[in-house]
């Protein structure tokens, strides 16, 4: 069973690496956890939360469990609003990386939220294989765990990665000069799809291995879509 020292300690990215270990929060996420057969070492949860979701509560009784006051989740969760309950997991080991199948490279991806949504995405359309350039927030930020709601548990690698390691790919860039995504074919064909950072775009190093930039046209107004929502309808027309 975690100490709540050591709980809080995983706030922090070095503390994460250090025990491989990472917070998950919130019903859907731990059982998500729970039916991937995730390595869960402790749950923390409240009196209220178990009153009202017996069902949870009779999930989790197999794992080391504690009930805390709702002052100490506050303390435990790097929520502004905690659920009333949280996890700690050991981070997935993951398959070694196969290049026979195609994947999703973030370059510089820094916001929570939108690393948490591509991943989420990315599961939904079946590629379960995700790279990320160093300056990219770490995948197990609990802001992220939170957003991608359980898909760290149905990804089969995820890891940082060099495009130079991928140049047998057609590496695609998802940009608004690039070329409409209805042009592009596909077909027979391994890709690499490079989402940039929304604030900064790609990197110099990520924009000299673009085979081709694609754009999702623009049919009325706006200046740009969110990159999460971006890469969900690039990601339709290259799985469909």
């Amino acid at each position: 069973m975690n100490s709540q020292k050591q709980v809080r300690s995983l706030h922090q990215r070095k503390y994460r690496s250090l025990s491989n270990q990472f917070i998950i929060e919130g019903s859907r996420s731990i059982a998500s956890a729970i039916d991937a057969k995730a390595q869960i070492e402790s749950i923390f949860y409240t009196l209220d939360f178990s009153k009202k979701n017996p069902s949870m509560i009779e999930m989790v009784n197999s794992i080391p469990s504690k009930i805390v006051s709702s002052k100490e989740i506050d303390k435990l969760s790097p929520s502004i609003t905690p659920s009333g309950i949280l996890a700690v997991c050991k981070i997935p080991k993951y398959q070694s990386f196969n290049k026979s199948k195609n994947i999703i490279f973030l370059d510089r991806v820094s916001d929570p939220g939108n690393f948490g949504t591509i991943l989420r995405t990315a599961i939904w359309f079946g590629i379960d294989q995700i790279g990320y350039s160093s300056g990219s927030i770490d995948p197990y930020n609990p802001k992220v765990v939170r957003s991608a709601m359980g898909a760290h548990f149905n990804i089969s690698w995820l890891g940082e990665l060099s495009l130079d390691q991928i140049k047998e790919y057609k590496i695609l860039g998802a940009d608004h000069r690039g070329k409409s995504i209805e042009s592009i074919n596909h077909d027979n064909e391994k890709w690499a799809l490079v989402m940039g950072s929304e604030p900064h775009g790609f990197s110099k190093s990520t924009h000299s291995y673009l085979e081709e930039l694609v754009a999702i046209p623009k049919i009325g107004k706006g200046e740009s879509l969110n990159i999460g929502v971006s890469m969900g309808i690039l990601l339709y027309k290259l799985t469909t």
